[in-house]
């Protein structure tokens, strides 16, 4: 899913947990995992799923 960085803040992380695993909220730009998805760094995915494809609107 190609989403914009300050959407995906909200989102949960899978591999995100706190000591009473309670899930955590995606770090965006501050992970390995993320990916741009265009040149100008709007929109982006998290590429522990593989390569995002773009869905029609």
């Amino acid at each position: 899913m190609i989403i914009e960085e300050s959407e995906a803040k909200f989102k949960f992380c899978p591999l995100l947990k706190t000591a009473d695993d309670k899930m955590k909220m995606c770090q965006t730009t501050m992970c390995m995992m993320w990916r741009w998805a265009d040149d100008e760094k709007e929109k982006g995915y998290c590429g522990l799923a593989g390569t995002a494809v773009q869905g029609a609107k």
